[in-house]
């Protein structure tokens, strides 16, 4: 399952397979609805999977994005991970409104503003996402490496 989720409305698919590519290429797995379904398979069923299991989930909050009855039912679903105790990160991006317009629970969230420079911004922020997550693979790569040493060191002292 995906790293990440990013939520956005058609409008802006053009910023969603940017953020998609630019964490692809640093070893993040992306469901961007767009990019990861398959001809003939059952969307509904591959967006929840994906929205349930994914760690981050950004939020691609335009104007058109926060009306979309799609984006909040996906925010609405990571919002209940969020306050169920889910370790959940959501992050909302602005760039066509002020992050205090964000409509209702959004806006308890830390938004990312990239009305100044949206692709350097937001390069910047996929950046912060992606080191975060790889740091977290490699944690758990080294106490997975170190609970198989104790097994290999247990079974040769018992051999």
């Amino acid at each position: 399952m995906a790293d990440v989720f990013i939520s956005y409305s058609s409008a802006d698919a053009e910023l969603a397979r940017y953020a998609h590519e630019h964490l692809t290429k640093q070893g993040v797995d992306v469901f961007t609805a767009e990019l990861s379904l398959q001809p003939g398979q059952p969307w509904s069923e591959a967006i929840l999977s994906n929205l349930r299991s994914s760690d981050w989930v950004i939020v691609l909050a335009s104007e058109k994005a926060c009306a979309s009855p799609y984006v909040q039912q996906e925010f609405g679903i990571a919002l209940g991970s969020v306050l169920g105790g889910g370790g959940k990160q959501i992050v909302p991006v602005v760039w066509d409104m002020e992050p205090a317009k964000l409509p209702g629970w959004m806006s308890r969230f830390q938004a990312v503003d990239l009305r100044k420079d949206l692709l350097a911004e937001i390069g910047q922020c996929l950046d912060k996402i992606a080191a975060r997550i790889v740091s977290k693979r490699q944690q758990g790569a080294l106490v997975l490496t170190v609970l198989l040493a104790g097994v290999v060191l247990l079974a040769a002292s018992e051999g």
